[in-house]
């Protein structure tokens, strides 16, 4: 049966397109390499932003809270 259709090969793909493909897979590769940094970094000052500053250098017994009340004591 080959013998009826002939030997007919596919052609070669374009290397532009192939070159092309290519960049495009590795711009969304650094997108999206971007957007899980940005959400990590949301997350991360989410998480560690609040202790900082309860927990500030700054203040005695930082860890102990804060001990004295306002107002007048009766």
């Amino acid at each position: 049966m080959s013998g009826l259709f002939g030997s007919a090969k596919a052609p070669a793909p374009d290397p532009e397109i192939a070159a092309a493909q290519k960049r495009q897979e590795e711009r969304l590769e650094a997108e999206e390499a971007q957007k899980k940094r940005e959400i990590a970094s949301r997350r991360r000052a989410r998480l560690v932003g609040g202790q900082r500053m309860l927990l500030s250098s700054e203040r005695e017994d930082a860890q102990m809270g804060v001990q004295s009340t306002l107002g007048t004591e009766a």
